[in-house]
């Protein structure tokens, strides 16, 4: 579709450093490191530089650069000497640089082109530089600026680091650390939240839209847009040569007047290279593709490549479109009807599943804020619409349907952050998500439902397996307050409907306070009841569940309800009729509306999620702790290993100790013995009281099988234990005569007994890192007593996931008389091992097997760690698009 242009890379060329950005205006831009075949780009990217900004940067009038400068520039070595580049359509825009001056010191210098200036282009130079320098062991930037250039002064002071400043000879010197810190974290993710809002408003509030397609595809799109009451311009393309009606017809993108803010092409997925070329020349801010086939992975990348270098944000192919409406823009970039203005904010990719939600909301009366159906595109991604919805007042429920996920490490750091301040609806993550998607990273197929489920779990999100569930939620987010309890007053003239709301509501954990009416209860005393109950300090919700079989009081009901002061408690409505009472569908859809439902069971099973959500919101969240570790020492044992073994491989258990002791974990040491006499020497080194234990994974960790031979003070117990395991291997098969090689027998000094705990992280393509925890052993894996978290863990958070094992009274000592073990030891290690893997994505696989949490703290026993490369998904510090 689009042709490839291939490069010849240079040596030791990370492709992995390469980045799509987004500038502060919310346009996009391609960052990479810098090529010999860069020479020409960058003499004509000199060229355009004021003679003012290259004074600044060389200290002296600099009017041309020489072929030796070129050289310099453009030929580096990518550890010492690094530079890296800002691209944006076809030329080059900024240009920075650091210099390895001493083991870990570097200096650094950027220029940016003038017309460029002030869109954090040097912030986001400076973010990347420090990223790639802390990967090659360079822990300190230093640099020197004129007084003057008071711009470059203010990069350093804004970025987060701790900075400082010397004045010497007329030169300001710069020197700062660039390890992490919380403050640093801080300050980029702040910088990055405002540049992907503002990218997504300007794709939501166009001042001007133009269509491209069919005339009969082309009338549809402006019929919306303008019976909308969209407040900009409308422009049609048409591609058939036929009149669009109602609006300014051109022949080209190209040849409209004035400026363009969206393109809407509805037209074969073949053009679209095109059309984000012509798009991009006017410069559009936006492109939405409505029609066309799914693209494969390929295809898509390419596309989506295109447009972030034209300074494009792009949704589709196969997107329904984009809807905002807020009066004030009143935006209906779809063919779809345009929704009732409400609170909830709707995301989902496919036409096919937007079409679905729409009519859904129109059904219920739910009412939209903005709706964004990013289609095939690995572009516009869940995490920039997010970015969008956490500071928009109008969304007030963010609902999300999701088949792929951008960043994952990006992705559960923002649905976090959005769901402690508005609630969040996630459709089916375990089991819908796990479909492959064109233009997607792979889909989600490799983890179990249960642990997708538990991070969304723990980042407050609410999880819904039907679709429709969707909007029983939304109706009482968007409508009501929060509840502050489970106990929820019931109101109604039926006593089948109390039963009913009990049986549910003992199941959810609430507590009902019921009043029972006589069916024939007329609507003042009703509502009468009902006031009374929100009135009462003893109800934290009411619920008013009526029957109304003739049509003659359940309309009346509802106007009332509409009318109370609800005391600022959730008011809820269930209205069993034949006359859709409870549909609401007339004016905005607004705070205080009443939520109503068909059934009393979905009215409390929302309010179940509803009570969870909120509960969730009020707990104590803790704060995620930075133990003290050694990153670099950690990185440099993954980065010889990936040098050797590109592919990747499992660490030998010297390399992995080595790695764990970076994050402050230590192992225990093992020594692998094949025969009976290694055996003993290997005790007699460690001065006796060891364990023999057999390693090989057919025998490891199962309860069933006497496998491990603990206490061994002496030869003769020795010998015993290594004739015993030699029988088990026999009966297995596994083994005959004195050699136990196939068991990979191990000797280890005695820890003290205690439970022994299994903890593992994967990095899963879609999800990013994912630790687990269970007791070790096959009971626990059959029983599913395994729990789930993902990076990075509040002390809640690891307090929560320990507290969640069906086992954890043998680890609080109130099972079977076990004295409770060290959870503070524990709760650590958890920490340490999401803080490494959150730090090192190339952690393909840590398992640390057994860890013995006795009274007296952990010891970990055994350890295996795979490492792999990881050119995507690098959600490092420094922001990228994803």
């Amino acid at each position: 579709m689009i042709p490839a242009d291939p490069v010849e890379l240079p040596p030791g060329y990370p492709v992995e450093w390469e980045a799509d950005v987004l500038l502060t205006d919310g346009r996009t831009a391609h960052l990479r490191p810098v090529r010999p075949d860069d020479a020409d780009d960058l003499v004509r990217f000199y060229d355009r530089v004021s003679a003012e900004s290259k004074y600044l940067r060389f200290f002296a009038p600099y009017p041309r650069l020489s072929a030796s400068d070129v050289k310099r520039f453009t030929q580096v070595d990518y550890v010492d000497r690094v530079a890296l580049v800002i691209r944006l359509a076809d030329e080059m825009i900024a240009i920075g640089r650091y210099d390895r001056i001493a083991h870990d010191q570097a200096e650094v210098a950027f220029l940016v082109e003038d017309a460029h200036q002030g869109r954090g282009i040097a912030q986001l130079l400076l973010e990347h530089l420090a990223e790639a320098a802390r990967e090659r062991g360079i822990t300190r930037f230093l640099a020197e600026v004129l007084p003057q250039n008071r711009r470059m002064v203010k990069v350093f002071a804004d970025a987060g680091y701790h900075v400082h400043t010397d004045l010497e000879d007329g030169v300001v010197a710069i020197d700062f650390p660039i390890l992490p810190t919380t403050t640093l974290v801080g300050v980029m993710e702040r910088r990055e939240h405002r540049a992907e809002r503002a990218s997504m408003r300007r794709l939501l509030t166009p001042a001007s839209v133009v269509v491209l397609g069919p005339a009969s595809r082309a009338q549809t799109l402006v019929r919306s847009l303008l019976s909308s009451g969209f407040r900009g311009r409308v422009v049609a393309v048409p591609t058939d040569g036929r009149e669009v009606a109602g609006v300014t017809n051109a022949p080209t993108i190209t040849q409209v007047e004035g400026e363009v803010d969206l393109v809407l092409a509805a037209r074969p997925t073949t053009d679209l290279a095109e059309v984000v070329i012509d798009a991009a020349h006017r410069k559009a801010h936006g492109l939405v593709a409505l029609t066309g086939a799914p693209v494969g992975p390929t295809d898509s990348h390419r596309l989506v490549s295109l447009a972030r270098a034209y300074g494009l944000r792009a949704a589709g192919p196969d997107a329904l479109g984009l809807i905002n409406t807020d009066p004030q823009v009143a935006l209906n970039a779809s063919a779809a009807p345009m929704p009732r203005t409400g609170g909830a904010g709707v995301l989902c990719q496919s036409a096919a599943v937007g079409v679905g939600l729409l009519n859904s909301a129109r059904d219920t009366g739910l009412g939209i804020s903005s709706f964004v159906s990013t289609g095939d595109y690995a572009d516009v991604t869940a995490n920039d619409v997010m970015q969008f919805w956490e500071d928009d007042e109008a969304t007030r429920v963010c609902m999300l349907s999701l088949d792929s996920i951008g960043n994952p490490r990006k992705f559960s750091r923002i649905i976090r952050r959005l769901a402690s301040r508005k609630p969040v609806i996630v459709f089916a993550p375990g089991q819908a998500a796990r479909e492959s998607h064109a233009g997607d990273r792979g889909g989600l197929q490799k983890l179990p439902p249960e642990a997708i489920d538990s991070m969304f779990r723990q980042a407050g999100v609410v999880v819904v397996e039907r679709r429709d569930k969707m909007f029983d939620l939304a109706l009482m987010f968007s409508r009501q307050p929060l509840p502050k309890g489970r106990r929820i007053g019931l109101v109604t003239n039926s006593g089948p409907l109390r039963r009913q709301t009990e049986q549910t509501a003992d199941k959810l954990g609430l507590e009902v306070i019921p009043i029972v009416l006589d069916p024939l209860a007329d609507p003042n005393r009703i509502v009468e009841t009902v006031t009374g109950q929100l009135d009462d300090d003893g109800c934290d919700a009411v619920l008013c569940a009526t029957v109304d079989t003739f049509g003659s009081t359940n309309g009346e009901i509802r106007d009332r309800l509409l009318e109370l002061d609800n005391r600022g408690k959730p008011l809820i409505a269930a209205f069993l009729d034949f006359d859709d009472t409870d549909l609401i569908t007339e004016g905005p859809d607004e705070v205080g509306g009443l939520p109503a439902y068909h059934s009393v069971t979905d009215a409390v099973q929302a309010f179940a999620e509803v009570t969870r959500y909120a509960a969730w919101r009020e707990r104590d969240s803790g704060a995620v702790p930075l133990w003290e570790h050694d990153e670099h020492s950690a990185r440099r044992v993954v980065n010889k290993v990936l040098a050797d073994t590109p592919q990747g491989r499992e660490l030998t258990p010297v390399e992995a100790r080595d790695l764990l002791r970076g994050f402050g974990i230590r192992v225990v040491p093992s020594h692998r013995v094949d025969t009976l006499e290694q055996a003993l020497a290997k005790a007699d080194d460690l001065g006796w009281n060891v364990v023999l234990k057999a390693t090989a994974p057919g025998v490891r960790g199962r309860q069933d099988l006497a496998g491990v031979y603990r206490n061994l003070d002496d030869p003769d117990e020795l010998r015993e234990a290594w004739a015993d395991l030699g029988g088990l291997l026999e009966t297995l098969g596994l083994a005959s005569g004195d050699n136990l090689s196939a068991a990979a027998p191990v000797i280890q000094a005695m820890v003290p007994v205690g439970v022994s705990i299994a903890i593992e992280s994967r990095e899963d393509a879609s999800f990013g890192p994912m630790v687990q925890m269970g007791l070790e052993g096959l009971v626990s894996e059959l029983l599913s007593d395994v729990v789930f978290a993902v990076p990075p863990l509040t002390t809640a958070d690891a307090r929560q996931m320990v507290r969640d094992l069906k086992a954890a009274p043998v680890l609080f000592g109130s099972y079977g008389g076990s004295p409770a073990v060290d959870v503070n030891a524990l709760e650590e290690l958890v920490h340490r091992v999401t803080q490494m893997a959150d730090a090192l994505p190339q952690l393909a696989l840590l398992r640390l097997a057994p860890c013995i949490v006795s009274p007296s703290g952990i010891n970990v026993v055994g350890a295996r760690v795979v490492v792999a490369p990881t050119a995507e998904q690098r959600d490092s510090l420094a922001r990228s698009l994803g």
